[in-house]
């Protein structure tokens, strides 16, 4: 009889450990920001990205570092070490703090600018490709490259409002597996508005809503589209030039609904708090201090499973960017 238990607890703790991989996995997936397109990071980082703006000839603001016709360039490189309480959005009881390594590679164009009666309109298309490492020797297993792409219209008024529309893809895939952990199909829209406060600080206000449609680890049984949702996104921050430093606070609150298999019935609501301090050592590279946290509160879906979870980071990073 002790020989039958031992047989059929060794032949189910692979299951056992899948499942818990799986789940941890979607956690992970699940809690991640994905990076905003380039475009939309440059409005409230003038040190990255394709654009600042200017006022065109038709009252409108539209960004001075592109070219008036024709496609326009950019690429960067960002490295990041930085400590994380909380990797795998788990409970507070199931946290395993560690360090985090990231090295993102990204690029894109804008395919022209094209001035119309109220706006300036322009099309981008960009992606970047991220390797995730944990420092954490147990937490090798759960190391991951990202990809991410996107298409974006943007438009942007002369009362420093904007508008886009796109569409976004994400994919997570094991290091170690080289298997798909995770893949998001997102349209999406939003709006944006910049304003200087003074001569010194400028505030941005962003707000958008997307659409997700998933695909992520499983074990046999369950939705793979478990983590599919509807997103509403808001935030508030402020770029602060401090001399050579720039200071930039921000606030975000994110809204998530679910409505597949197990997460049927799950809302999620997040806040995120952010800090980061950019020093430029040169035109085309700065150095970054940066801190956040972020507080999770979810009800429950059909699996009863608290999805509540709270995460602190802190950390520098070194980034590189160019526009041609």
């Amino acid at each position: 009889m002790k020989s039958f238990i031992s047989l059929l607890f060794l032949s189910l703790t692979p299951l056992v450990v899948i499942g818990q991989n799986a789940s941890d996995i979607q956690n992970r997936s699940d809690s991640t920001e994905r990076p905003q397109p380039a475009p939309l990071s440059a409005s409230s980082d003038n040190n990255s990205g394709s654009s600042n703006v200017s006022a065109s000839d038709t009252g409108a603001q539209r960004p001075i570092s592109l070219k008036k016709k024709g496609i326009s360039s950019y690429f960067g490189y960002d490295s990041k070490y930085f400590y994380r309480s909380n990797p795998l959005a788990t409970a507070s009881a199931m946290k395993q703090p560690t360090g985090m390594w990231t090295n993102t590679f990204y690029g894109g164009a804008g395919l022209g600018v094209y001035d119309m009666d109220s706006a300036v309109i322009t099309p981008y298309i960009g992606g970047s490709w991220t390797t995730n490492e944990y420092v954490e020797g147990e937490l090798e297993q759960f190391n991951y490259n990202s990809t991410s792409a996107y298409v974006l219209l943007l438009a942007q008024y002369g009362n420093g409002w904007s508008t886009r529309i796109g569409l976004s893809y994400a994919n997570d895939r094991s290091t170690d597996n080289d298997t798909e952990d995770y893949r998001d199909y997102s349209p999406n829209i939003g709006v944006m508005k910049a304003y200087s406060l003074n001569d010194s600080t400028t505030a941005i206000f962003d707000a958008s809503i997307a659409s997700h449609d998933t695909d992520s680890l499983v074990i046999a049984g369950m939705n793979p589209g478990k983590l599919d949702n509807l997103e509403l996104a808001a935030s508030y921050g402020l770029r602060h030039l401090y001399g050579d430093f720039t200071v930039s606070p921000k606030y975000k609150l994110i809204y998530k609904s679910y409505d597949t298999g197990l997460n049927d019935g799950r809302d999620d609501l997040s806040h995120v708090l952010s800090l980061k301090i950019d020093y430029p050592l040169s035109e085309s590279f700065k150095l970054s201090a940066f801190g956040g946290f972020t507080s999770r509160d979810s009800s429950s879906g059909l699996d009863g499973i608290d999805y509540d979870y709270e995460s602190y980071d802190a950390g520098a990073s070194l980034g590189l960017s160019a526009r041609f």
